[in-house]
């Protein structure tokens, strides 16, 4: 989902909704939306990962997830880049051998 398009979701929506006459907290399930979506994303960079390692027999030398997430989609590993790279946290290690790859907190 693109910035836009979430920022813009977000203001349509109050803060707390009535469905059927029960009261229902929209932020939060904004935020586990979000958290399914950065999950979702972080599963298939890490998959990506994977193939690249297979192909170049080390792992991105790069050292930030949003340099990881422009490399992959550069060299066709990924199709879509998540929306936003800076809620990845990434660090090639061992020269390659190995990365740390998480969500930022």
């Amino acid at each position: 989902m693109n910035k836009l398009l979430q920022t813009t979701i977000s203001l349509l929506i109050s803060s707390i909704v009535m469905i059927n006459g029960i009261s229902v907290r929209t932020d939060d399930i904004v935020a586990k939306t979000n958290a399914a979506v950065n999950n979702a994303n972080l599963h298939q960079i890490a998959t990506a990962l994977e193939l690249y390692y297979s192909n170049h027999d080390y792992y991105p030398k790069t050292q930030s997830g949003e340099e990881l997430v422009i490399l992959l989609v550069k060299e066709g590993y990924i199709m879509n880049q998540p929306s936003d790279v800076s809620t990845f946290e990434y660090v090639a290690v061992s020269n390659g051998q190995d990365y740390r790859l998480a969500l930022a907190k």
